[in-house]
């Protein structure tokens, strides 16, 4: 096997799923305003076309008796930007009833949208809170969204389908104000190969997108190119997934093989215990698994004030060893 970095072009189509109850409105207001920075860093690298970006949108509140306007609006993807755009500067954050939202919903919408066969796809998650379930205070429907969607079922089946799912988390709201919404999407994303961003800062909110999305073209490219290996090598030498992840990060580091990299302030504290939780919430597979087992977590000092700021660019590195366990469970998760 040749190993090299691969400049080629994909399409590329990613949603934003965009929380629109009554905190949300600086968010929507700073996606809509840097929807051109976004595009602009996506074509940056050489490795996506103007013409082959689609975005598409999915706003979600609450149900029923907690909020009675809307639960999801679904927007379609569309590779017009001031279409997209509009859609966004027509969305207004209201309302919203208890803590906890339908981001299963949207997850779930998300997951059945009309995605294209060999496009990159990038689900983005903009929220400060959690969903029904998860067992925080106040929750309205404690046992989980009323429809029965559940998040961790839906997330192993964007998995499945290639779907990888970025939540930006607004903070400090989202670790101050509950316990374990952190570590619950943390679990979430690691599902499908993605991360948890911090977003203290709005001005670096279309960096965090746009770096989110080249991070999986990055990964979607290297999965194509090696996933019949990775299966070969899982099936005929019966190794673990972390021994083929050592093995192939070994023959890509000798190969100098480079990987799009969102590098950003990490605004909570690492603690041993919040490892633990994220395992937990990854490897249940509904959240009456988990909501009884795990603790909370921290925001660093610094972030805490008012208008601190942050820092966030992307930047191309030497790959990772988290990048490749990131491209070996995919190769094995999916069909």
């Amino acid at each position: 096997m040749i190993y090299q970095s691969n400049p080629a072009s994909a399409p590329l189509d990613i949603v934003f799923l965009q929380d629109a109850t009554e905190s949300q409105q600086p968010y929507i207001d700073a996606a809509r305003s840097g929807i051109t920075q976004i595009c602009n860093t996506l074509l940056s690298g050489g490795k996506v076309a103007p013409q082959d970006i689609r975005f598409g949108l999915i706003a979600f509140r609450d149900h029923p008796p907690q909020e009675h306007s809307f639960n999801i609006q679904e927007y379609p993807f569309t590779s017009d930007v001031e279409s997209f755009t509009s859609n966004l500067a027509g969305l207004t954050a209201a309302g919203g009833g208890d803590d906890p939202d339908c981001q299963s919903d949207a997850l779930s919408a998300a997951c059945k949208a009309q995605w294209r066969d060999g496009a990159t796809k990038v689900a983005v998650l903009i929220t400060d809170s959690p969903p029904h379930g998860i067992g925080e205070n106040g929750d309205g429907f404690p046992e989980g969204c009323p429809l029965q969607i559940d998040p961790l079922h839906v997330a192993t089946s964007m998995a499945e389908a290639g779907i990888t799912l970025y939540v930006i988390a607004c903070e400090p709201t989202l670790s101050q104000n509950y316990k374990r919404a952190r570590d619950f999407y943390q679990g979430l994303v690691k599902k499908t190969g993605g991360k948890v961003v911090n977003l203290r800062d709005l001005s670096v909110l279309p960096t965090l997108i746009a770096g989110s999305a080249l991070e999986a073209v990055d990964s979607e490219i290297y999965v194509a190119k090696h996933q019949t290996e990775v299966r070969s090598i899982a099936n005929e030498q019966s190794i673990s997934a972390s021994e083929i992840s050592l093995k192939l990060h070994k023959n890509f580091v000798a190969a100098g093989i480079q990987h799009s990299t969102l590098v950003v302030d990490n605004v909570c504290e690492q603690r041993t215990p919040g490892g633990q939780n994220v395992d937990i919430w990854f490897n249940a597979g509904n959240l009456g698994e988990a909501r009884n087992k795990v603790e909370g977590n921290h925001v660093l000092e610094k972030y805490q004030a008012p208008g601190a700021e942050q820092s966030a660019a992307v930047e191309t590195q030497l790959i990772s060893l988290t990048q490749v366990e990131t491209i070996v469970q995919k190769c094995l998760v999916r069909a």
